[in-house]
């Protein structure tokens, strides 16, 4: 099952948190349930300026004949991050996705129990991505990334042995390439968030329906 996050933080709340400001409403609205080929807004720099914009959760190769190859691209691992055809990306087109949380299932030999993973001071989250800007047929630019996953911090790995890059405020200049040394792939700021800082909680089995999108699906429920 595919891995998927949580945005309801509000537009004011993510302006201040990433230090960027659009007049675009339509990109805030609360999404409890975001599955791959959503569109989701991700803050980048480009010219000078920190932008944020609604990018397509599936990195769509610029070489692509359409947006269904991005289908194969929604989760890159760290590791893969020093391989020759990633290399323009991340050294040069490097994002961070705002979320609230997201989710992982654990796998049992009957079903998979789904959790919902946050940070402890219910912060809005940076999750660490690479995009690509591709051109359609009809000329149109379509911005999409791919979420950069490594290994699983204490409090998740009995859930799932990988999660998100989380990056943290202090680093968000440098991630988004705004200056400063060059990050590479094994850089401190790409080891998991430490456990400390993070909440585990299971949740109802309603999020397994991507159709399913309300706030009662991040709610805890007895283990």
């Amino acid at each position: 099952m595919s891995d998927r996050f949580v945005l309801h933080a509000s537009k004011e709340t993510v302006e201040t948190a990433f230090g960027v400001t659009t007049q675009r409403d339509d990109y805030f609205e609360p999404n409890y349930n975001i599955t791959p080929g959503t569109r989701v807004p991700a803050i980048f720099y480009e010219e000078g300026n920190r932008r944020i914009y609604d990018f397509h959760w599936g990195l769509i190769p610029e070489g692509a004949e359409n947006e269904k190859e991005g289908q194969q691209n929604l989760t890159l691992p760290v590791e893969a991050l020093n391989d020759e055809k990633y290399a323009t990306a991340f050294k040069q087109r490097r994002c961070l996705v705002p979320a609230n949380g997201f989710y992982k299932w654990k796998t049992g030999e009957k079903k998979s129990t789904p959790f919902y993973i946050r940070l402890l001071s219910n912060e809005v989250m940076g999750l660490a991505a690479l995009y690509s800007v591709w051109q359609s047929s009809s000329g149109r630019d379509v911005y999409s990334f791919a979420l950069i996953s490594t290994e699983a911090n204490a409090l998740v790995q009995p859930v799932d042995d990988r999660m998100p890059v989380i990056i943290r405020p202090e680093h968000y200049s440098a991630w988004l390439g705004e200056g400063g040394p060059e990050i590479a792939a094994e850089s401190a700021i790409l080891k998991p968030l430490d456990l400390t800082e993070m909440a585990v909680n299971r949740v109802t089995e309603e999020v397994n329906d991507p159709d399913n999108n309300h706030p009662e699906l991040i709610q805890p429920i007895p283990k």
